[in-house]
């Protein structure tokens, strides 16, 4: 049990690390790296999972996304963005090795956009979209 939780909670801030480089580079979908360390924190930490899921950037991304997926405009956007930042090094680069590469890339990065829930656009609002918080305790003194 030790060993799966220290596997798990390793490999969520790995994914973690990997969904903030997503944030940064084009070539990375940070979509999926977010969802997959939540998996991992959920499954071996709570405090971890909590503060995930409440962390000011990545928290509403992740449930929005959870449960109602991307509208059709956001998966457009995004994946145009990365074409057109990728479509210049396709062209100019001479090495066909990574060509092929980024190529495949994009396949890839279609498919997960594929996969990924399509949401009609408004139906959830981040902000409609709260995490389960524990009650307050009651600090009143009788």
């Amino acid at each position: 049990m030790v060993l799966s939780k220290i596997l798990f909670i390793t490999g969520g801030f790995l994914l973690l690390a990997l969904g903030i480089a997503g944030i940064i580079l084009p070539i990375l979908p940070a979509t999926p790296f977010l969802l997959g360390a939540s998996f991992c924190f959920m499954k071996s930490s709570e405090r971890l999972y909590r503060w995930l899921m409440t962390h000011k950037y990545f928290g509403p991304r992740i449930r929005r996304i959870g449960e109602a997926g991307l509208t059709l405009r956001e998966k457009i956007g995004i994946y145009a963005l990365v074409f057109a930042m990728l479509l210049p090094v396709i062209i100019l680069t001479p090495s066909l090795h990574l060509r092929i590469f980024l190529v495949v890339l994009l396949a890839v990065k279609a498919f997960v956009f594929i996969r990924i829930k399509t949401a009609r656009s408004g139906a959830v609002p981040v902000e409609a979209v709260r995490p389960e918080r524990e009650p307050a305790e009651n600090t009143d003194v009788k």
